[in-house]
């Protein structure tokens, strides 16, 4: 398929969090009025089969950041043809519709971020995990990242550490970069793998949210953003205050959590309703996209609401990673929110709130 350049969709300059300034303001419950269904999401420049779908606005594009991708056809066979550890692509207008610019010859998603040898990794049993990429400045950002080890088709999740990102125009076609600090910054044994929820830039902070090793709650960290590429400025969130000293795995419990039971998900500030909602499916595999609320990102988060059960693709399937789009509606009364229907079917559709 060889990829045509769409007309590019330039993304207002909304920051959903600018507005965000007073961790005590009041909010009222959220109430869905309905919720319309637009399809499958698909690439408009190449045929693969993928999952997640993580967003991110930098300049005035929104990138997506996807994890395994599957080289696929016009017909969507399983035909074995390749695949990358993760990829990221360009939104378009139409929420259905993404726009993959980082391609090889054949016109087949890169990898966003390779596992290197610089860090003695072979890309046939290393991995990267990737979330949402938060921006830093106009048109930079920072990605965070999950390091796997899989010689055994078995998860070693390594550690959690950051990159860089940003994007280079050729010709008409905005192509995002990512970059590597590190092998990884947090030890994936010991610590909470930051950022491995989502991230998410509130005020002058930027708040990353992690999961840790055989434990069912979710951690959170934050640091300036003019800080971020540096981690002894990092802070850390004990249950009640910010503390300069890290979480390891022997004092972690439930006191020092945000979130239990949680998959995938990203946290955004909803101009509509004033406060933060989490988007998300959770570990019991429900078949359910879950809305959490809060006034300030570390909580305290109410208890979840359901949005929507979508049918699943497959007999016995189910969803996971919702991922919320507030750049389509900067007004929060609507939102649009992808999920991917298990095996590797992103989907999406529009919530209106009361």
């Amino acid at each position: 398929m060889s990829p045509t350049t769409p007309s590019l969709f330039r993304f207002k300059d909304y920051e959903p969090v600018q507005d965000f300034n007073d961790r005590t303001t009041s909010f009222k419950g959220v109430e869905i009025k309905n919720v319309i269904e637009l399809g499958n999401v698909s690439s408009s420049s190449t045929f693969v089969k993928r999952d997640l779908g993580f967003q991110g606005k930098l300049g005035h594009h929104v990138l997506l950041t996807y994890g395994d991708t599957m080289f696929s056809d016009a017909a969507g066979s399983d035909q074995w043809r390749g695949m990358t550890c993760n990829s990221a692509a360009v939104a378009l207008d139409d929420p259905t519709a993404v726009y993959d610019t980082l391609l090889d010859d054949n016109n087949y998603p890169r990898c966003f971020l390779k596992p290197t040898e610089e860090y003695g990794e072979d890309p046939s049993v290393y991995a990267l995990g990737i979330t949402n990429i938060v921006e830093t400045s106009h048109g930079e950002g920072i990605m965070y990242f999950l390091l796997n080890h899989r010689p055994d088709f078995k998860d070693h999740l390594l550690g959690a550490g950051v990159a860089k990102v940003s994007i280079e125009s050729s010709g008409s076609s905005p192509i995002p970069r990512a970059k590597r600090l590190g092998k990884y910054w947090w030890d994936g044994e010991n610590q909470p793998w930051y950022g491995d929820v989502c991230a998410l830039k509130a005020g002058e902070h930027i708040y990353a949210y992690g999961h840790a090793k055989d434990n069912p709650w979710v951690y959170l960290t934050r640091v300036k953003t003019q800080s971020a590429f540096n981690l002894n400025s990092y802070e850390y969130w004990n249950g009640e205050s910010w503390q300069r000293q890290n979480l390891f795995r022997e004092d972690l419990d439930e006191k020092q959590s945000v979130f239990w039971q949680v998959n995938q998900g990203q946290v955004i500030w909803s101009r509509f309703h004033q406060c933060f909602l989490f988007i998300y499916c959770d570990n019991f595999w429900s078949c359910q996209i879950l809305l959490k609320s809060a006034s300030a990102p570390e909580g305290p988060w109410s208890e979840p609401i359901t949005v929507h059960k979508p049918k699943p693709v497959k007999e016995g399937g189910n969803v996971y990673a919702a991922v919320p789009h507030p750049y389509y509606d900067p007004s929060g009364k609507s939102l649009i929110i992808t999920y991917t229907n298990h095996p590797n079917t992103i989907q999406a559709i529009r919530v209106v709130s009361t």
